[in-house]
Parts: structure tokens; sequence; C-alpha cells
């Protein structure tokens, strides 16, 4: 089987080094289903002329897309790929284990409940990462156009942040008290989800990661315990 190719965000800063949430669920998906693939690097402004030329449908270019050359599919977007990867190599090992709402639904909670505020605390490393101070600038302007306000602004109060992160993430320790997997015994596609998230932050900011969002001073280290479990995946 040829190498599927997977299209990866580099930060300039950062070098051939995974970081951006959405394209590392698709690296854990591609190891948790064992398959061959090489990783093509783009740039936040190569994503912008490389990307539309690979998918041609007109949508708007981003990031994680697949190339699976053994059967010239191109597949744009995290939870397609999983749902594709899925139906087409059914003898590897599955991400839904037949129930891929319940999953979905754990996506959408780690959505609405931890993404914005842990891309808060970290998005000024991101912009210090993305190039030159001219490139910074311009990276700058672009986000705080999308939000409509300055970056502290949207950042507010880091420690609200932090906070709101910990009562995001209390269900899943309570979960993973109980199970080693949020759904289960077996690791799936919410799990990629939840360390996606984590390895974000971990990748900006590991003393930040450690300290305040893995923390487990005086609660479960059951977090903690499955982070690492997690960790032969990414």
């Amino acid at each position: 089987m040829k190498p599927i190719q997977f299209y990866d965000l580099r930060l300039p800063a950062l070098g051939e080094k995974s970081w951006s949430p959405n394209t590392y669920k698709t690296r854990y998906t591609l190891n948790i289903k064992r398959l061959s693939y090489e990783t093509k690097w783009v740039t936040f402004q190569e994503v912008l002329t490389i990307i539309p030329e690979i998918t041609k449908t007109g949508e708007t270019p981003t990031v994680p897309i697949i190339v699976d050359v053994e059967k010239d599919k191109v597949i744009q977007e995290s939870f397609k790929i999983a749902q594709y990867l899925e139906d087409t190599y059914p003898e590897t090992p599955s991400l839904f284990h037949g129930n891929e709402e319940l999953h979905a639904s754990i996506q959408k909670k780690i959505g609405s409940t931890l993404a914005l505020n842990l891309a808060c605390i970290v998005v000024l490393k991101i912009i210090k990462a993305y190039g030159n101070e001219a490139e910074q600038a311009k990276f700058r302007k672009d986000r705080e156009s999308k939000f409509g306000m300055p970056i502290e602004q949207l950042i507010g109060d880091p420690e609200d942040r932090i906070k709101a992160i910990q009562d995001g993430l209390e269900d899943f320790r309570e979960t993973l008290t109980k199970t080693p997997y949020l759904t289960g015994s077996e690791v799936g596609w919410a799990d990629v989800v939840l360390a996606s998230q984590l390895r974000f932050i971990d990748s900006m900011d590991p003393e930040l990661f450690d300290s305040r969002v893995l923390d487990d001073t005086n609660r479960e280290k059951s977090l903690r315990e499955w982070y690492v479990r997690m960790s032969v995946y990414a």
C-alpha cells in the first residue's frame, strides 16, 4: 500500500512539529489505525495556495487533508477523514465502535466547552511563533478581524479561562476514573478529539499545560494517566 499523504500545519518557530488541534486529530487517527502515511508540511500562507490545487472543490482551503494515493481520493476536514478511513479500511482498529453518534456528541461538547478557552491561553504564543514581526502583525490583524475585537480582549482574564477549562474537563476526569478511554475499554474518536485539544496546549506551552491544565493537585490523576496512554498514538 502506498503511504497516505497527510497535510499538516507548520508554524515557523516550531519547525516540523505538530501543534494544531485540527491536524492532530488526523495524526492520531492514522496512528490508531496503523496506516502508513507521510507528512506534507504547509504554512498558513501555503494552505491558501497549495491546498486548493489538491482538493479542486472550491471549498475554503483548510488542513488537514489527506491524499489516499492508493484509492485516488482527497479528503478534507478531520471528521470526514476519520469517516472515510473507517469505511475504506474496515480491517483497521475502529474509531467509532459502531456508535458514531456518541463520539460526535462528545466532539460537540468539547468544541462548546473547551476549544475556545484552550486557544485563548496560548494564542499570543501562536502569534509569536508565526514568523517575523510584520508577519505576526498581519496574523494578529486577521484574527482580530475574525473575532471582531483585539486579541487581549478576546483572551480576557487568563485565570477565568483556566477555571473554565478545569470546569470543562471535570466530567472527563470523572469518566476516566471508571474506564480507560472516554467511551469504554477501547480508544476512539472522542479520545482523539480531546487529546488533540490538549496536545495543542502541550505543544505551545508545556509548562502551562502541565501545571494548570493537566494539574491534578487535589484532583483525580485519571486525566494525566489517560493522556500518557494516548501519547503512544501522538
